[in-house]
């Protein structure tokens, strides 16, 4: 995980995770500022369920404006 950043953001957007499914794990997290409050992240999640795509990830997080830009790998577990 990207334990530098220690914007808000960070948390929110594992909240936003938590809160979306229990069954994901978010495996990494990198976030960084690309403007005034505007940030963008990579994320890492592992899941076993084969519908969750990085689209549903994307619209949840966008509660979060300052969330500009999002880049979301799944892997799936059986």
């Amino acid at each position: 995980m990207d334990a530098e950043m220690q914007e808000p953001v960070v948390e929110e957007i594992k909240q936003v995770i938590e809160q979306f499914d229990s069954m994901i794990k978010l495996m990494d997290l990198h976030v960084w500022q690309v403007g005034k409050g505007k940030f963008a992240c990579i994320l890492s999640l592992q899941t076993s369920n084969q519908f969750l795509t990085p689209q549903a990830i994307k619209q949840a997080l966008s509660i979060h404006e300052e969330i500009v830009h999002a880049s979301i790998e799944i892997n799936l577990i059986h």
